[in-house]
């Protein structure tokens, strides 16, 4: 099942995405959700980023590669103006020298978690979503050396999410891919996480409570330069595309 917040007729709505059709749903979002009743064209719905305001979206570091002496996963914080929805630009800051995409699988929890599990952790997965994490990266060598701030996660629009929550996948098996302006820069797989869904669900609910709609993206496989005027393309197998523009800052 594909679940999408979207605008429709002025009122933003949740409801399941059926082909090139929306219908509304049965149940409750994160507990019993179903299709309902036939709403109307995909087409005639604007898609939002599939997460409330109230929502948090936790960052996951260095999660590819090869394991070192780490007993668990680095994690940060997208602040909640990087939030952009499908098709939204991604503004390149007037700042910034070189800005990356990290194309990313984003874990959304479906039920409140505190001290899970890694055994329990897959209770509390509602389903999967696509995620760029966009950082500015000349800003790591200087901010690391300065206490460490991750100013170069936190500008606004950094973290495009969507199209959809697609749920019922193995979320340690899915094609990742990332084009920009069409030319492939990343093909890989979750399969070559250091740590799985389950493990960073339990490592995450040990530092802070993870609500309902509460996202955590699980690190990315390797990153590309984007510039003003590209178009960027996050791929997630059986979620879809999330497509953004790159446009200059005022």
């Amino acid at each position: 099942m594909q679940i999408a917040r979207f605008l429709w007729r002025d009122r933003v709505r949740w409801g399941v995405v059926d082909g090139e059709d929306i219908r509304r749903f049965r149940g409750d979002l994160y507990r019993s959700a179903r299709p309902g009743d036939y709403l109307g064209p995909l087409a005639e719905a604007r898609l939002l980023t599939p997460i409330e305001r109230t929502n948090k979206v936790v960052g996951i570091a260095a999660n590819y590669g090869e394991k070192d002496a780490r007993d668990g996963a680095g994690i940060f914080m997208k602040q909640p103006g990087t939030n952009i929805a499908h098709l939204e630009p991604i503004v390149y800051p007037r700042t910034c020298l070189s800005v990356i995409h990290e194309a990313e699988v984003a874990i959304v929890i479906g039920r409140a978690a505190r001290h899970v599990s890694v055994q329990d952790a897959f209770d509390y997965v509602l389903g999967y979503t696509c995620a760029n994490d966009v950082s500015a990266r000349e800003m790591t060598v200087s901010d690391i050396g300065r206490g460490g701030t991750m100013r170069w996660k936190h500008f606004d629009t950094f973290c495009p999410l969507g199209p959809v929550i697609a749920t019922d996948l193995d979320g340690d098996n899915l094609r990742v891919q990332c084009r920009v302006n069409d030319r492939t820069d990343l093909d890989s797989n979750t399969s070559g996480m250091i740590f799985g869904v389950a493990e960073l669900i339990s490592w995450v609910s040990e530092v802070m409570v993870l609500y309902p709609g509460d996202i955590i993206s699980t690190g990315c496989p390797s990153t590309g330069e984007i510039k003003v005027g590209d178009t960027v393309e996050v791929e997630i197998e059986g979620i879809g595309i999330l497509r953004n523009p790159v446009v200059s800052d005022y």
